[in-house]
This record gives structure tokens, sequence and C-alpha cells, in this order.
């Protein structure tokens, strides 16, 4: 007779069922767990990148007023009998929304190579050799400015004609007296006009330069190019020496502005978990370091 062997056991119906509810339990508790930390990275996620595009763009807007007037004849100007449009740092198209500046933020500039004075007149062709040609070219405006033989300064504004090597072809279009020829004394400094336009368009800043300053008070703009997403706001204060606003309505106030201050207000690129959307807003001054002379 073979030995009684003990009777094998499983698991019931109960037991499983029990086992499979509780495992349930624990892995929908974990996945809740690690939806709610993806949701919260993702919400600090999102607001950490609006804070930094309002910083970035903030930054750059501000870095690139201080230039405002770079190029610019302004010394040479003080001593003009009247203002003049040609000179002016900020274009009447700025407003509380879009600031146009001129800033030669590309740093092109040259010297007439002579040793002795050279006159311009106004509206008559005239060739220059330069110290270098890199960066201008046919159709762009150059400022040629400095002492004249009145040991005083001037400036003529010149729309570039031709190029070649060394040499600068130019029409005097704008100076600063009624003059029509200037005499200077020796070697002025050449340099190229630029003009900037920055403002808010459809949810984006945007940047653009001047194509054509044929008209100096309207240039022709290229397309702009996006430098910050997700704004909703961006807003221009201008002030003169004095701390006063100033509206950039006349040529007389836009010749006075020394400081802008700038206000910029992003939102979040999508919905927090939550379904909001936070803001998130800076301010910042800006001294423009060429608009005028400081003694």
């Amino acid at each position: 007779m073979l030995p009684m062997t003990p009777k094998c056991k499983g698991f019931s119906l109960i037991e499983l069922l029990v086992t499979l509810i509780i495992a349930l339990g624990l892995a929908t508790m974990t996945f809740q767990l690690f939806h709610q930390n993806e949701r919260v990275i993702r919400d600090q996620t999102l607001i950490m990148e609006m804070q930094q595009t309002a910083r970035v763009v903030a930054a750059q807007i501000a870095d690139e007023i201080r230039m405002a007037g770079q190029g610019v004849p302004v010394y040479a100007s003080t001593f003009d009998p009247a203002p003049s449009e040609p000179v002016a740092v900020i274009l009447g198209s700025s407003n509380a929304s879009r600031i146009d500046f001129r800033a030669g933020l590309s740093n092109v500039e040259t010297t007439i190579s002579v040793t002795g004075p050279i006159d311009f007149m106004i509206g008559v062709s005239r060739s220059v050799s330069v110290a270098s040609t890199a960066g201008f070219a046919a159709g762009k405006f150059v400022y040629v400015s400095g002492a004249t033989t009145n040991s005083e300064w001037a400036w003529i504004r010149a729309e570039v004609v031709a190029i070649s090597s060394a040499t600068l072809t130019v029409i005097p279009r704008n100076t600063g007296t009624a003059e029509t020829t200037i005499h200077f004394a020796s070697s002025p400094s050449v340099t190229l006009e630029e003009v900037i336009s920055i403002y808010l368009g459809s949810g984006s800043v945007r940047r653009a330069t001047a194509t054509s300053t044929s008209n100096p008070a309207t240039p022709a703009w290229s397309a702009a190019n996006e430098i910050g997403k997700n704004v909703t706001a961006l807003t221009f204060t201008y002030y003169d020496a004095a701390g006063n606003i100033v509206q950039p309505a006349s040529l007389l106030s836009r010749l006075a502005i020394t400081r802008v201050d700038m206000q910029l207000t992003v939102v979040t690129a999508g919905p927090l978990s939550n379904g909001s959307r936070p803001s998130y807003s800076l301010a910042m001054r800006t001294i423009a370091r060429n608009v005028r002379l400081r003694y």
C-alpha cells in the first residue's frame, strides 16, 4: 500500500481577488503620486520659462536702448542753429508700445583719408578715399562729422551711391546749417546710419532694422525677427533730463529724451494643471548714453 501524501491546497478565488484589489490600489496610488509630481514639475517649468523669457527679452531691449544714438553725430549737432530730424535719436513713430531709434550697433565706422581740408556740397556727388569700406553699401546713408575750418563742429548726412575697395561716393542730403557747403578742417569720421524698431505684435516682441532711410523720419523696415513669445504687454515711458514724462510726438520732445522706462508682461506658454495662465511683469529703467552731451 502506497503512503498517503498530504493534499496540496492552492489560493482560493477570494484570496486572489483580494490580492488583486490590493495590488491595483497600490498601483493607483503610485500612479497618482507620480502624476501629481509630473504636474507640479510641469507647472514649475512653465513658470520658470515665463520668468526667464521676461528677463531675457527685457535685458535685450534695455541693452539696445542704452546704445541709442551711437554713431549719430550728437556732439556736432549741439552746435546747430535749429533742431534737425536726421540726427534725432528717437524717431517720431515711437509711442507707448513701440520704440524706433538710431543706433550704430554694428560699429561700422571709418575716416576719410585726407591730410588737409575737405569740402562737401549738399546735393553734389563726391568721391572720397577712406581707411576702410567694410560694412558700407550703396543705398545706405552715412554721417560725416568733424571739426570745421572755423574750429567748430559740423555734420552731413549723405547717401552712399557707389563703393569700391577704398572709395566711397556719396551725395550729401542733410546738414545742420543753412549753408550748402560744409568745410571740414581735416579727416572727418564716417559712420553708418542704422535704425532699429522694437514693438509688440501678435503676442510676440519683434525687432526690425531699417532697409531704407531715404526719408529720415519714416524708414522702410525689414521683416521683423521674434525675440520673445507669449508677451501680453510692452510699454515704453519717455523722460527728459529733469525726470519729466515726455511724449515723443514732436521733434523738440524727442530731442529732450534721455531716459526710457520699459514694462513687460509675459504669460506662461500653456495653462497650468489648474487651467490658469499666470503672468509675470518686469520693469526696467534705461539711460540712453548717447542721446545728449553731459558736461
